[in-house]
Protein backbone atom coordinates (compact mmCIF):
# COMPACT_ATOMS: atom_id res chain seq x y z
CA UNK A 1 0.00 0.00 0.00
CA UNK A 2 1.07 3.56 -0.96
CA UNK A 3 1.96 5.73 2.17
CA UNK A 4 -0.53 8.54 2.24
CA UNK A 5 2.46 11.41 1.83
CA UNK A 6 2.42 9.98 -2.06
CA UNK A 7 -0.85 8.50 -2.47
CA UNK A 8 -3.12 11.73 -2.09
CA UNK A 9 -1.02 14.55 -3.87
CA UNK A 10 -1.98 17.91 -3.35
CA UNK A 11 -3.83 18.69 -6.37
CA UNK A 12 -6.22 15.50 -6.04
CA UNK A 13 -6.75 12.11 -4.81
CA UNK A 14 -5.49 9.36 -6.55
CA UNK A 15 -8.41 6.66 -7.52
CA UNK A 16 -6.35 3.39 -7.74
CA UNK A 17 -4.84 3.99 -4.15
CA UNK A 18 -8.81 5.19 -2.59
CA UNK A 19 -9.94 1.84 -4.45
CA UNK A 20 -7.75 -0.55 -2.56
CA UNK A 21 -7.87 1.40 0.56
CA UNK A 22 -11.75 1.12 0.29
CA UNK A 23 -11.96 -2.71 -0.65
CA UNK A 24 -9.24 -3.37 1.83
CA UNK A 25 -10.82 -1.24 4.27
CA UNK A 26 -7.62 -0.10 5.55
CA UNK A 27 -8.03 1.96 9.14
CA UNK A 28 -5.25 4.02 8.29
CA UNK A 29 -6.80 6.13 5.54
CA UNK A 30 -9.95 6.48 7.98
CA UNK A 31 -11.04 9.88 7.30
CA UNK A 32 -7.98 10.81 4.82
CA UNK A 33 -11.35 10.67 2.21
CA UNK A 34 -14.81 9.67 2.14
CA UNK A 35 -16.38 7.38 -0.81
CA UNK A 36 -20.06 8.32 -2.40
CA UNK A 37 -21.78 5.82 -3.97
CA UNK A 38 -24.09 7.06 -6.33
CA UNK A 39 -26.54 3.72 -6.70
CA UNK A 40 -27.80 4.53 -3.07
CA UNK A 41 -26.57 8.54 -2.66
CA UNK A 42 -24.70 7.30 0.80
CA UNK A 43 -21.04 8.18 1.81
CA UNK A 44 -18.89 6.24 3.53
CA UNK A 45 -15.51 6.14 5.37
CA UNK A 46 -13.25 3.46 3.75
CA UNK A 47 -13.90 1.44 6.58
CA UNK A 48 -17.66 0.80 6.63
CA UNK A 49 -18.55 -2.67 7.17
CA UNK A 50 -21.20 -2.50 4.50
CA UNK A 51 -20.97 -4.72 1.13
CA UNK A 52 -18.46 -2.38 -1.28
CA UNK A 53 -19.95 -1.01 -4.08
CA UNK A 54 -18.77 -1.06 -7.38
CA UNK A 55 -15.95 0.64 -8.85
CA UNK A 56 -18.30 2.53 -11.23
CA UNK A 57 -20.84 4.13 -8.82
CA UNK A 58 -18.15 5.31 -6.32
CA UNK A 59 -16.68 8.73 -5.99
CA UNK A 60 -14.05 9.93 -3.92
CA UNK A 61 -14.35 13.23 -1.75
CA UNK A 62 -11.49 14.48 0.44
CA UNK A 63 -13.98 16.05 3.18
CA UNK A 64 -17.36 14.99 4.39
CA UNK A 65 -18.88 18.07 3.51
CA UNK A 66 -17.96 17.64 -0.34
CA UNK A 67 -19.80 14.83 0.15
CA UNK A 68 -22.59 16.52 1.42
CA UNK A 69 -22.83 19.17 -1.19
CA UNK A 70 -22.78 16.96 -3.91
CA UNK A 71 -26.16 15.36 -2.24
CA UNK A 72 -24.90 12.19 -0.95
CA UNK A 73 -26.53 11.56 2.78
CA UNK A 74 -24.07 10.38 5.98
CA UNK A 75 -23.77 6.26 6.17
CA UNK A 76 -25.63 4.81 9.37
CA UNK A 77 -23.74 2.14 9.82
CA UNK A 78 -20.00 3.86 9.69
CA UNK A 79 -20.79 7.28 10.98
CA UNK A 80 -18.83 9.25 9.00
CA UNK A 81 -18.75 11.94 12.04
CA UNK A 82 -16.84 9.86 14.01
CA UNK A 83 -14.30 9.69 11.58
CA UNK A 84 -10.89 11.13 12.59
CA UNK A 85 -10.03 14.40 10.93
CA UNK A 86 -8.31 14.68 7.78
CA UNK A 87 -4.05 15.80 8.71
CA UNK A 88 -3.22 18.91 8.23
CA UNK A 89 -0.35 18.13 5.98
CA UNK A 90 -3.07 17.27 3.01
CA UNK A 91 -2.33 20.39 0.43
CA UNK A 92 -4.93 23.23 1.58
CA UNK A 93 -3.11 26.50 2.25
CA UNK A 94 -2.23 28.19 6.10
CA UNK A 95 -5.45 30.09 5.51
CA UNK A 96 -7.61 27.36 4.37
CA UNK A 97 -6.20 24.57 7.32
CA UNK A 98 -6.56 27.70 9.96
CA UNK A 99 -10.34 28.48 8.57
CA UNK A 100 -11.28 24.88 8.79
CA UNK A 101 -9.90 24.69 12.61
CA UNK A 102 -11.77 27.58 13.73
CA UNK A 103 -15.27 26.63 11.78
CA UNK A 104 -14.85 22.54 13.42
CA UNK A 105 -14.79 24.62 16.74
CA UNK A 106 -18.39 26.65 16.08
CA UNK A 107 -16.81 30.06 15.15
CA UNK A 108 -19.75 30.26 12.50
CA UNK A 109 -21.99 29.42 14.80
CA UNK A 110 -21.73 32.09 16.80
CA UNK A 111 -20.23 34.51 14.55
CA UNK A 112 -20.86 35.83 11.35
CA UNK A 113 -18.11 34.82 8.21
CA UNK A 114 -17.59 38.44 8.57
CA UNK A 115 -16.16 37.70 12.01
CA UNK A 116 -14.18 34.91 11.08
CA UNK A 117 -12.45 36.70 8.24
CA UNK A 118 -11.75 38.99 10.35
CA UNK A 119 -9.48 36.79 12.66
CA UNK A 120 -7.86 35.31 9.39
CA UNK A 121 -6.93 38.48 8.29
CA UNK A 122 -8.56 37.70 4.77
CA UNK A 123 -11.53 39.55 3.11
CA UNK A 124 -14.61 37.53 2.58
CA UNK A 125 -14.61 37.20 -1.25
CA UNK A 126 -10.81 36.02 -1.13
CA UNK A 127 -11.72 33.36 1.82
CA UNK A 128 -14.23 31.89 -0.47
CA UNK A 129 -12.21 31.79 -3.29
CA UNK A 130 -9.81 30.05 -1.48
CA UNK A 131 -12.82 26.86 -0.15
CA UNK A 132 -14.32 26.98 -3.98
CA UNK A 133 -10.65 26.53 -5.41
CA UNK A 134 -9.25 23.84 -2.64
CA UNK A 135 -12.18 22.02 -1.12
CA UNK A 136 -15.37 22.68 -4.10
CA UNK A 137 -17.37 23.62 -1.11
CA UNK A 138 -18.52 27.38 0.56
CA UNK A 139 -17.04 28.14 4.34
CA UNK A 140 -20.60 28.13 5.70
CA UNK A 141 -21.50 24.58 3.84
CA UNK A 142 -18.58 23.19 5.93
CA UNK A 143 -20.21 24.62 8.60
CA UNK A 144 -23.59 23.65 8.05
CA UNK A 145 -22.50 19.85 8.01
CA UNK A 146 -19.84 20.17 10.74
CA UNK A 147 -23.36 20.67 12.89
CA UNK A 148 -24.90 17.85 11.44
CA UNK A 149 -22.50 15.40 11.99
CA UNK A 150 -22.01 16.74 15.67
CA UNK A 151 -25.67 17.01 16.47
CA UNK A 152 -25.55 13.29 14.98
CA UNK A 153 -22.70 11.85 17.42
CA UNK A 154 -24.84 13.68 20.01
CA UNK A 155 -27.98 11.85 19.39
CA UNK A 156 -26.24 8.78 19.08
CA UNK A 157 -24.25 8.51 22.23
CA UNK A 158 -25.76 10.67 24.76
CA UNK A 159 -29.19 11.01 26.28
CA UNK A 160 -29.63 14.74 25.69
CA UNK A 161 -32.29 16.14 24.74
CA UNK A 162 -33.07 17.10 21.21
CA UNK A 163 -33.03 20.57 21.85
CA UNK A 164 -30.55 20.98 23.96
CA UNK A 165 -28.31 19.01 20.88
CA UNK A 166 -29.33 21.44 18.69
CA UNK A 167 -28.51 24.28 20.46
CA UNK A 168 -25.23 22.20 21.64
CA UNK A 169 -24.34 21.76 17.54
CA UNK A 170 -25.10 25.55 16.33
CA UNK A 171 -28.09 25.39 14.94
CA UNK A 172 -29.43 27.69 16.87
CA UNK A 173 -33.15 26.80 16.86
CA UNK A 174 -34.51 23.34 17.26
CA UNK A 175 -36.51 23.77 13.93
CA UNK A 176 -33.19 24.41 11.98
CA UNK A 177 -31.79 20.97 13.22
CA UNK A 178 -35.14 19.43 12.24
CA UNK A 179 -35.04 20.82 8.70
CA UNK A 180 -30.87 20.10 8.57
CA UNK A 181 -31.87 16.39 9.49
CA UNK A 182 -34.83 15.80 7.20
CA UNK A 183 -32.62 17.17 4.27
CA UNK A 184 -29.66 14.74 4.95
CA UNK A 185 -31.41 11.79 5.91
CA UNK A 186 -35.20 11.83 5.37
CA UNK A 187 -35.64 11.45 9.19
CA UNK A 188 -36.37 14.04 12.33
CA UNK A 189 -33.55 13.98 14.31
CA UNK A 190 -35.63 11.74 17.29
CA UNK A 191 -35.76 8.92 15.02
CA UNK A 192 -32.23 8.34 15.00
CA UNK A 193 -31.78 8.09 18.83
CA UNK A 194 -30.95 4.24 20.28
CA UNK A 195 -33.44 4.09 22.76
CA UNK A 196 -31.66 6.20 25.68
CA UNK A 197 -33.18 7.53 28.62
CA UNK A 198 -33.80 11.37 28.70
CA UNK A 199 -30.58 12.98 30.46
CA UNK A 200 -31.01 14.30 33.82
CA UNK A 201 -29.92 17.73 34.46
CA UNK A 202 -26.10 18.51 36.05
CA UNK A 203 -25.37 14.56 34.05
CA UNK A 204 -22.08 14.37 32.32
CA UNK A 205 -21.43 13.69 28.73
CA UNK A 206 -19.72 11.37 27.48
CA UNK A 207 -18.48 10.76 23.86
CA UNK A 208 -15.83 8.65 22.06
CA UNK A 209 -13.43 10.58 20.20
CA UNK A 210 -11.31 7.73 17.57
CA UNK A 211 -7.71 7.91 16.51
CA UNK A 212 -6.12 6.56 13.90
CA UNK A 213 -3.90 3.70 15.82
CA UNK A 214 -1.18 3.04 17.31
CA UNK A 215 -1.41 5.38 20.04
CA UNK A 216 0.84 6.28 22.30
CA UNK A 217 -1.38 6.37 25.28
CA UNK A 218 1.84 6.35 27.98
CA UNK A 219 3.67 9.24 26.19
CA UNK A 220 0.49 11.81 25.75
CA UNK A 221 -0.68 10.83 29.37
CA UNK A 222 2.58 11.23 30.79
CA UNK A 223 3.22 14.68 28.72
CA UNK A 224 0.57 16.07 30.84
CA UNK A 225 1.30 14.50 34.00
CA UNK A 226 4.43 16.19 33.74
CA UNK A 227 3.11 19.61 33.14
CA UNK A 228 0.15 19.43 34.56
CA UNK A 229 -0.96 23.03 36.98
CA UNK A 230 -1.97 22.44 40.23
CA UNK A 231 -5.97 23.60 40.49
CA UNK A 232 -5.93 23.22 37.26
CA UNK A 233 -5.28 20.20 35.77
CA UNK A 234 -4.44 16.63 37.00
CA UNK A 235 -3.46 12.77 35.71
CA UNK A 236 -5.17 10.32 38.28
CA UNK A 237 -4.67 6.40 37.89
CA UNK A 238 -4.67 6.55 33.86
CA UNK A 239 -7.14 9.47 33.74
CA UNK A 240 -6.53 13.45 32.92
CA UNK A 241 -8.93 15.63 34.59
CA UNK A 242 -9.00 19.06 33.57
CA UNK A 243 -11.31 22.61 35.11
CA UNK A 244 -11.98 24.57 32.42
CA UNK A 245 -13.24 28.46 32.60
CA UNK A 246 -13.43 31.42 29.88
CA UNK A 247 -15.78 34.48 30.05
CA UNK A 248 -19.54 33.26 30.25
CA UNK A 249 -18.93 29.89 30.84
CA UNK A 250 -16.62 26.99 32.88
CA UNK A 251 -16.76 22.92 33.45
CA UNK A 252 -14.34 20.04 33.49
CA UNK A 253 -13.67 17.56 31.49
CA UNK A 254 -12.00 14.00 32.26
CA UNK A 255 -10.15 11.86 29.35
CA UNK A 256 -9.67 8.11 29.28
CA UNK A 257 -8.21 6.21 27.06
CA UNK A 258 -10.50 2.91 25.14
CA UNK A 259 -7.53 1.11 22.96
CA UNK A 260 -9.87 -1.61 22.39
CA UNK A 261 -12.55 1.22 20.43
CA UNK A 262 -9.79 3.18 18.67
CA UNK A 263 -10.37 5.75 20.93
CA UNK A 264 -10.31 7.95 24.09
CA UNK A 265 -13.58 8.43 26.17
CA UNK A 266 -14.19 11.76 26.63
CA UNK A 267 -16.51 13.07 29.40
CA UNK A 268 -17.46 16.48 29.85
CA UNK A 269 -19.68 18.96 32.32
CA UNK A 270 -20.09 22.48 30.95
CA UNK A 271 -22.27 25.18 32.12
CA UNK A 272 -23.44 26.11 28.78
CA UNK A 273 -24.07 23.87 25.85
CA UNK A 274 -23.36 26.21 22.92
CA UNK A 275 -19.52 25.51 23.95
CA UNK A 276 -19.48 21.96 23.82
CA UNK A 277 -18.63 21.71 19.62
CA UNK A 278 -15.90 23.87 20.83
CA UNK A 279 -14.33 21.71 23.54
CA UNK A 280 -14.76 18.46 21.85
CA UNK A 281 -12.61 20.25 19.28
CA UNK A 282 -10.19 21.29 21.28
CA UNK A 283 -9.55 17.66 23.06
CA UNK A 284 -8.92 16.45 19.72
CA UNK A 285 -5.97 18.62 19.01
CA UNK A 286 -4.72 18.70 22.67
CA UNK A 287 -4.26 14.94 22.73
CA UNK A 288 -3.59 15.16 18.82
CA UNK A 289 -6.15 12.49 17.40
CA UNK A 290 -6.25 13.69 13.94
CA UNK A 291 -2.51 12.34 13.42
CA UNK A 292 -1.59 9.58 10.81
CA UNK A 293 0.93 7.92 12.73
CA UNK A 294 1.56 5.42 9.82
CA UNK A 295 2.98 8.42 6.97
CA UNK A 296 4.33 9.93 10.50
CA UNK A 297 6.33 6.83 11.19
CA UNK A 298 7.42 5.94 7.16
CA UNK A 299 8.87 9.58 7.21
CA UNK A 300 11.09 9.09 10.70
CA UNK A 301 12.17 5.69 10.09
CA UNK A 302 14.36 6.91 7.26
CA UNK A 303 16.89 8.33 10.04
CA UNK A 304 18.35 4.94 11.85
CA UNK A 305 18.47 6.63 15.18
CA UNK A 306 15.05 7.60 15.21
CA UNK A 307 13.70 4.32 13.59
CA UNK A 308 14.53 2.43 16.81
CA UNK A 309 12.92 4.98 18.70
CA UNK A 310 9.74 4.76 16.61
CA UNK A 311 9.99 0.76 17.30
CA UNK A 312 9.85 2.16 20.83
CA UNK A 313 7.19 4.59 21.27
CA UNK A 314 4.48 3.23 18.43
CA UNK A 315 2.08 5.71 17.55
CA UNK A 316 4.10 8.84 18.85
CA UNK A 317 1.94 11.72 19.09
CA UNK A 318 2.59 15.83 19.59
CA UNK A 319 -0.06 16.95 22.31
CA UNK A 320 -0.99 20.63 22.59
CA UNK A 321 -1.80 22.97 25.25
CA UNK A 322 -5.54 23.80 26.20
CA UNK A 323 -5.22 27.14 23.49
CA UNK A 324 -2.69 28.96 22.43
CA UNK A 325 -2.47 31.69 24.42
CA UNK A 326 -2.27 28.73 27.26
CA UNK A 327 0.89 27.36 25.48
CA UNK A 328 2.06 31.30 24.76
CA UNK A 329 2.20 31.72 28.43
CA UNK A 330 3.64 28.09 29.24
CA UNK A 331 6.89 28.49 26.90
CA UNK A 332 7.78 32.35 28.69
CA UNK A 333 7.32 30.65 31.91
CA UNK A 334 9.49 27.88 30.94
CA UNK A 335 12.41 29.46 29.31
CA UNK A 336 15.59 28.02 31.30
CA UNK A 337 13.83 26.83 33.95
CA UNK A 338 12.85 22.75 34.59
CA UNK A 339 9.35 21.75 33.66
CA UNK A 340 8.97 21.36 37.76
CA UNK A 341 9.62 25.30 38.21
CA UNK A 342 7.72 26.26 35.15
CA UNK A 343 4.85 24.19 36.50
CA UNK A 344 5.22 25.66 39.54
CA UNK A 345 4.91 29.67 38.34
CA UNK A 346 2.05 28.31 36.13
CA UNK A 347 0.28 27.75 39.21
CA UNK A 348 0.87 30.60 41.50
CA UNK A 349 -0.50 32.25 38.84
CA UNK A 350 -3.78 30.58 38.67
CA UNK A 351 -4.09 31.10 42.41
CA UNK A 352 -3.55 34.50 41.75
CA UNK A 353 -5.76 34.79 38.95
CA UNK A 354 -8.30 32.87 40.82
CA UNK A 355 -12.09 34.80 41.45
CA UNK A 356 -14.28 34.01 44.50
CA UNK A 357 -17.03 31.68 43.20
CA UNK A 358 -15.30 30.85 39.92
CA UNK A 359 -14.06 27.32 39.15
CA UNK A 360 -10.35 26.93 38.91
CA UNK A 361 -9.34 27.24 35.30
CA UNK A 362 -5.84 28.29 33.24
CA UNK A 363 -5.01 31.93 34.36
CA UNK A 364 -6.20 34.10 30.95
CA UNK A 365 -4.11 36.57 29.62
CA UNK A 366 -5.66 39.89 30.73
CA UNK A 367 -5.68 38.16 34.20
CA UNK A 368 -2.18 37.73 34.25
CA UNK A 369 -1.27 41.08 32.91
CA UNK A 370 -2.70 42.86 35.92
CA UNK A 371 -0.98 40.87 38.49
CA UNK A 372 1.40 42.90 40.59
CA UNK A 373 5.21 42.32 40.42
CA UNK A 374 5.03 40.22 43.85
CA UNK A 375 3.14 37.31 41.50
CA UNK A 376 5.80 36.65 39.60
CA UNK A 377 8.24 34.16 40.41
CA UNK A 378 10.85 34.73 37.72
CA UNK A 379 13.63 37.39 36.97
CA UNK A 380 12.45 40.87 36.09
CA UNK A 381 12.68 40.92 32.24
CA UNK A 382 11.12 37.74 32.09
CA UNK A 383 8.46 39.23 33.86
CA UNK A 384 8.33 42.23 31.76
CA UNK A 385 8.20 40.27 29.05
CA UNK A 386 5.19 38.30 29.88
CA UNK A 387 3.14 40.83 30.82
CA UNK A 388 3.64 42.96 27.41
CA UNK A 389 3.14 39.53 25.30
CA UNK A 390 0.18 38.90 27.90
CA UNK A 391 -1.51 42.46 27.29
CA UNK A 392 -0.95 41.79 23.45
CA UNK A 393 -3.01 39.04 23.42
CA UNK A 394 -5.55 40.50 25.88
CA UNK A 395 -6.16 43.27 23.22
CA UNK A 396 -7.68 40.98 20.84
CA UNK A 397 -5.22 41.30 17.83
CA UNK A 398 -4.67 38.54 16.10
CA UNK A 399 -0.99 37.12 16.35
CA UNK A 400 0.99 34.36 15.50
CA UNK A 401 4.08 32.54 17.08
CA UNK A 402 6.02 34.52 14.34
CA UNK A 403 4.89 37.95 15.21
CA UNK A 404 6.02 37.51 18.80
CA UNK A 405 9.31 37.97 17.77
CA UNK A 406 9.60 41.67 17.86
CA UNK A 407 9.03 41.19 21.58
CA UNK A 408 12.00 41.80 23.68
CA UNK A 409 12.76 38.32 25.24
CA UNK A 410 10.84 36.25 22.58
CA UNK A 411 13.53 34.14 20.81
CA UNK A 412 13.27 31.03 18.56
CA UNK A 413 13.01 28.70 21.09
CA UNK A 414 9.72 30.44 23.13
CA UNK A 415 8.59 31.14 19.20
CA UNK A 416 9.42 27.12 18.06
CA UNK A 417 7.37 25.65 21.72
CA UNK A 418 4.20 27.90 20.97
CA UNK A 419 3.97 27.08 17.20
CA UNK A 420 4.33 23.09 18.80
CA UNK A 421 2.28 23.26 21.57
CA UNK A 422 -0.26 26.23 20.64
CA UNK A 423 -0.72 26.27 16.87
CA UNK A 424 -0.15 22.63 16.26
CA UNK A 425 2.28 23.03 13.71
CA UNK A 426 3.83 19.44 12.54
CA UNK A 427 6.99 20.83 11.60
CA UNK A 428 8.07 22.96 14.55
CA UNK A 429 11.62 22.28 16.41
CA UNK A 430 12.84 24.31 18.88
CA UNK A 431 16.40 24.97 18.44
CA UNK A 432 19.17 24.75 21.19
CA UNK A 433 17.15 22.69 23.43
CA UNK A 434 19.19 21.13 25.75
CA UNK A 435 17.14 17.92 26.24
CA UNK A 436 16.98 17.55 22.51
CA UNK A 437 20.55 17.78 22.13
CA UNK A 438 21.22 15.38 25.68
CA UNK A 439 18.22 12.70 24.11
CA UNK A 440 20.16 13.22 20.45
CA UNK A 441 23.93 12.99 22.00
CA UNK A 442 23.30 9.54 24.07
CA UNK A 443 21.55 7.41 20.19
CA UNK A 444 24.41 5.31 19.35
CA UNK A 445 23.37 6.05 15.64
CA UNK A 446 23.61 9.98 15.85
CA UNK A 447 26.02 11.15 13.75
CA UNK A 448 25.26 14.46 12.53
CA UNK A 449 24.89 17.64 14.64
CA UNK A 450 21.70 17.71 15.69
CA UNK A 451 20.90 21.18 13.85
CA UNK A 452 21.75 19.53 11.02
CA UNK A 453 19.92 15.72 11.30
CA UNK A 454 16.53 17.41 11.92
CA UNK A 455 16.47 18.57 8.45
CA UNK A 456 15.63 15.48 7.32
CA UNK A 457 13.31 15.23 9.48
CA UNK A 458 10.54 17.73 7.72
CA UNK A 459 8.07 17.88 7.49
CA UNK A 460 7.60 16.05 11.02
CA UNK A 461 10.37 17.51 13.11
CA UNK A 462 7.39 18.16 16.51
CA UNK A 463 6.74 14.52 16.41
CA UNK A 464 11.01 13.84 16.03
CA UNK A 465 11.04 16.22 19.07
CA UNK A 466 8.41 14.25 21.28
CA UNK A 467 10.42 11.28 20.45
CA UNK A 468 13.68 12.66 21.55
CA UNK A 469 12.15 13.55 24.90
CA UNK A 470 10.43 10.70 25.70
CA UNK A 471 13.23 8.67 25.23
CA UNK A 472 14.73 10.46 28.39
CA UNK A 473 12.52 8.94 30.41
CA UNK A 474 12.28 5.78 28.93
Amino acid sequence: MDTLSTAFPSEGLDPETCRRARLSRDPRFDGEFFLGVRSTSIYCRPICPARAAAEHNVVYFREASQAAEAGFRPCLRCRPEAAPGSAAWQGSSVTVQRALRLIREGALNTATLAALCERLGVGERYLRKLFQRELGVSPNAVAQNQRLLFARQLLQETALPVTDIAFAAGFGSVRRCNSAFRVSFGKPPSAMRRGRDPATPGQSIRLQLRYRPPYDWEGVLDFFQRHAVSGVESVQDGVYHRQLRWPGNGGAITVRHRPADRAILLELRLDHLADMMAVVQRVRRMFDLDANPGVIADSLARDPALAALLERFPGVRSPLCWSAEEATVRAIVGQQVSIGAARSVCSRLADATREPGQGAGFPTAAAIAALDDSHFAMPTRRRDTLRAVCRRLASGEPTSAQALLAEPGIGPWTVAMIEMRGEGRPDAFPPRDLGLMRAWEALPDAEAPLDHACERWRPWRAYAANLLWLSLGA
